[in-house]
Formats: structure tokens, sequence, C-alpha cells
């Protein structure tokens, strides 16, 4: 377990720039990524916490706003892991995604852009592409509850650590989870039938036949993108739109069971619904529905 609660003695500080009405708080909360090692969310300080395995080796970030955002480290940081926490800090918290479209088709729904305010439609995400992928194969068929031990299991048992503190562990790389093997992956990390995508997942970016980072900057249509996920092990149309949403692709809806449930209980009175009439609920909002959906108040 990591203990996030030693006072950190900051020898490294990384100040961003961030986009006008930006807010940590908000962006840190508004998808459940933040529960799930190694990040964590300390309400009280308004502090994202996140343990990172930089060039210079594992660090402890504590991500606060007091006005820019104040990045601390818990050790001596070298030009090349500045650069480097920046560049995936810099993904994680969206701070180059233009949202100025959505927050216009907002305007329209005062309710909708009451509850996107906070976050500016931001929904945190993983430095690399292969911990997203893992973490949303982690959220299928089971409950909050378990995603969250999954995770942190995962990261405890094959996360590389601080020097002399086993506590702090980053998000173990696809060779660390390829060289584990499967019996680790049954016998101590325990990810029930997810073991055999997991694996072979890390597998095939491990050995250069699956290029993950490359779709961040992909100019594929949505459509194309769409299929390439698909076909990774593990991930139905549900993780795919979820995978989707996290490239900054928000044109498809995650059809789950949360997501019925609202259309049902706040566009058709508790009547049972389909998949088109949850589709239509969202389809005027074009390229956007995954947010509209996401933000759309009770």
């Amino acid at each position: 377990m990591v203990c996030y609660d030693t006072p950190l003695v900051t020898y490294g500080l990384i100040r961003l720039q961030t986009p006008p009405g930006f807010r940590l708080s908000g962006v840190a909360t508004a998808h459940g990524w933040h529960a799930l090692a190694p990040y964590r969310w300390d309400a009280e300080t308004g502090t994202l916490h996140r343990i990172e395995e930089l060039p210079g080796g594992v660090t402890h970030l504590q991500i606060t706003q007091p006005d820019t955002i104040l990045v601390r480290a818990d050790r001596t940081l070298t030009s090349a892991d500045a650069r480097e926490a920046e560049r995936r800090l810099r993904w994680s918290l969206r701070l180059e995604e233009d949202l100025s479209e959505f927050h216009a088709l907002c305007a329209s729904d005062q309710a909708l852009c009451e509850a996107v305010r906070p976050s500016g439609g931001r929904l945190l995400r993983c430095p690399t592409l292969f911990e997203d992928v893992i973490k949303v194969v982690l959220t299928t068929n089971t409950t909050w509850t378990q995603t969250k031990a999954m995770a942190a299991r995962l990261v405890a048992t094959l996360g590389a650590h601080a020097p002399g503190d086993p506590s702090l562990r980053a998000f173990p790389p696809p060779e660390a989870v390829a060289v584990a093997g499967e019996i680790v992956l049954k016998e101590q990390i325990r990810l029930g039938y997810r073991n055999t995508s997991v694996l072979r997942i890390a597998e095939d970016v491990a050995e250069g036949k699956l290029d993950l980072e490359a779709l961040k900057d992909s100019d594929l249509p949505t459509p194309e993108l769409r299929k390439r996920l698909l076909a990774l092990p593990g991930v139905g149309p549900y993780a795919t739109a979820t995978l989707l949403m996290i490239l900054g692709r928000y044109d498809e809806l995650g059809i789950d069971t949360e997501l019925r449930s609202h259309v049902s209980r706040k566009y058709f009175n508790g009547e049972a619904v389909s998949e088109k009439d949850m589709r239509a609920v969202y389809e005027h909002w074009g390229q956007w529905r995954y947010l509209a959906y996401w933000f759309d108040p009770q």
C-alpha cells in the first residue's frame, strides 16, 4: 500500500500553465481514475498524488493549484525528469485539449453547464495509454471496489518502487507485466478472467507488436480507431467507448447499466429503454455525446 501521509521534503518543483477556468479539483474528481493506484486525491488539501517512474527513478509527485499547477517532487529532479514529468502531466490533465466547442453547446443547457463548470469537461487520464487500457479492462464486469483492489495489487506487486521505500510504487510498464507471467497474475494479483487479456496486451506492447502510444496522436477517423481498440484482448464496446473518451474522441457512448438506468430514469419515467433510445437522447450532441452524457445531471 502506498503511504502518502509522510511529510514530503521538496527537492523538485515544476509549474504548469493552465487553460482559462482550469480547476484541478474538478478535473481530478470528475472521473474515477483518481482513486486507482498510483493516483490518490486528497480532498482536504486539494492535492493529487501520483507515483511516477521518471528517467532518474521513482518519484512521488504532489500536484496542487494555488494559481498555476504546482508540482512538488520528493527528490531532486534532473532536467530530463522535469521535462518528462511535465509531458506526462500535461497529457493526464488534458491541458492542451480544446473544449471550446463543447462549452458553446453547453450554454444552451443551464443545468448541464453548471455540472461541467467544475472540471471544464476535462476527465483525468493516465500518462500512458497502456495504463489506461489496463485500468479500463479492470472495470469490466465487476464492482468499483474490486477494480480499485485489482489496480492496487497490480501496482504493489509489479510496480517499481522508490529506493528504500517499497510503499511508493509506480504503475508497472508492459515489460514488467509480461515478465511476471500468468502464474503471478493469477495467484498474486488475481485479476480473474482478465488475467489473460492483461498479459496478452502487455506482451504485445513489450514485444513491439502493438504501439498504443501512437494512438494518442492518431489522425485516424473515429470508426477506424474504434475498430483498432475493439480488437484489443478483453476490450468490448463499452471499454472501447471509454478508451475513445480517454483519447479525446467523444462521439461514442459507453452503453452499460449506468447509462441505461440514467436515460430510463431521466427521460422515460423509469420505463425500459433500448440502445436506440439511449443513443437518440444524446444524438444532437454530435461529436460531444460522451461528455454530454457524463455530465448530464440526474
